[in-house]
């Protein structure tokens, strides 16, 4: 048993000491225009996600009612503030959106698999290193909301919702 604590122990050093070198060492490929290895990106998208599901809190809960004037009203933050990157619904995805590394996530093609309460977690909080800057110093908790409870249905809005973001949205 002493012998597989310090062959562990030794092995444990060493593959650390092996990580920092190629960290230190700058062998890892920082080039925003290259894409990562498959393993990294596993690694930080797993490392993502489940920061967000442990920091959002489980209980949080939409104050707002489930309304088509508020889902409307969401999806009217959208239009004007998101789609630059997150993709418009009913559009192709964003050419900009995939330059940044990850990639913005296109909600009107591939929805989401975060809860309302995460996506409002995000839209508040941000999530570094990604270009999804912290909104909550620029709106107010219920708009977060209602944008957050538009995105969580954006790949199934009620017709009332859609026709409620034509009119006059200048999209």
């Amino acid at each position: 048993m002493k012998k597989f604590a310090i062959g562990f122990a030794t092995g444990t050093i060493a593959l650390t000491l092996c990580v920092l070198g190629y960290l230190r060492l700058g062998l890892a490929n920082v080039a925003a225009d290259a894409p990562p290895p498959a393993w990294a990106a596993r690694l930080m998208f797993s490392s993502v996600h489940a920061s967000i599901r442990r920091t959002a809190p489980a209980n949080l809960r939409s104050p707002l009612p489930a309304t088509d004037e508020n889902l409307i009203a969401g999806g009217k933050l959208y239009l004007n503030n998101c789609v630059g990157c997150h993709g418009e619904p009913g559009k192709s995805a964003s050419d900009f959106g995939a330059t940044f590394y990850p990639p913005t996530p296109q909600f009107p093609r591939d929805g989401t698999s975060y809860s309302e309460a995460e996506i409002f977690w995000i839209a508040k909080h941000g999530i570094r290193r990604s270009g999804m800057s912290a909104q909550g110093f620029d709106y107010t908790d219920d708009q977060l909301w209602q944008l957050a409870g538009f995105v969580s249905h954006i790949t199934n809005l009620p017709p009332r919702v859609r026709g409620g973001l034509e009119e006059g949205s200048g999209h």
